[in-house]
């Protein structure tokens, strides 16, 4: 999974759980790599500062289903984010995940590397990588199409444009950047992080159906309702260390606010 932060090195802390306090180490959980699963087992959300904001997360998704994860700032999506991405470690329980390079992150504000136009869609690989494995630019462009961004490919310089990026393109450009980028990579999950709030509702969905037709499974932190319709369960957690996981139907979308 591509995380750009820092890995934290996390001292043993004393957190509250109920009327009495216990010593959570980290690593003490278990982590097991496995394809196309990924499963939290009664594993605590801890933040590093020893902070419990669920003392037990338990669900199972296979690939294939869609997750809508809900919930105000601060209720656990980044700590369960950031363990699925073993940037912290595990402190209890069992966590069943593919193995990190079969995840992929996409934030609400992608990160732009510097280099070409080409390397925006096929980071962190190079140029040479991707010829090694024999993808092409006629296929960076279908990814274009779909993110209805086809029309960069056609400036000045194309593929090979050198700009500063971060600067040169809008927030939704950027963001549908990154969902080109998703697709060029291809995992079996991936964690889409607010990453269309400045994409229209109509290019919003058509990306999250190409999603289904590549077989890439979807965890998606997101308060737009339109989105809702491309899920099958929800995970809303409500800040207090509770939480709810379950199918979405009609009776359920009123969780989207």
């Amino acid at each position: 999974m591509v995380f750009l932060h820092r890995r934290r090195k996390l001292e043993v802390p004393l957190v509250q759980l109920g009327p009495s306090t216990l010593a959570l180490t980290p690593g003490a959980g278990k982590i097991i790599y496995q394809d196309k699963i990924i499963s939290f087992d009664k594993v605590p959300l801890v933040t590093p500062n020893g902070d419990v904001l669920i003392k037990e997360l338990t669900f199972e998704v296979k690939s294939g289903i869609n997750v809508l994860v809900c919930g105000p700032n601060g209720c656990g999506k980044s700590s369960m984010f950031r363990m699925l991405g073993e940037l912290w470690p595990i402190f209890g329980g069992t966590l069943v995940k593919p193995p990190k390079g079969k995840l992929f992150y996409v934030p609400q504000r992608p990160y732009m590397t510097l280099g070409t136009f080409r390397d925006q869609i096929i980071y962190p690989q190079t140029r040479d990588e991707m010829v090694r494995r024999g993808r092409t630019d006629e296929e960076l462009e279908r990814y274009l199409d779909i993110v209805q961004l086809s029309y960069l490919a056609t400036r000045d310089g194309g593929w090979d444009a050198v700009e500063d990026w971060m600067d040169v393109l809008s927030g939704g450009e950027k963001q549908r950047i990154a969902m080109a980028r998703l697709f060029y990579h291809a995992p079996q999950f991936a964690i889409l992080d607010e990453c269309t709030s400045a994409v229209s509702v109509d290019v919003e969905g058509h990306m999250y159906q190409y999603c289904r037709e590549m077989g890439i499974s979807l965890f998606t932190v997101s308060h737009r309702k339109s989105l809702w319709q491309h899920h099958d369960h929800y995970l809303q957690m409500d800040g207090r260390g509770g939480y709810v996981f379950g199918e979405i139907d009609n009776s359920t979308q009123e969780f989207g606010s």
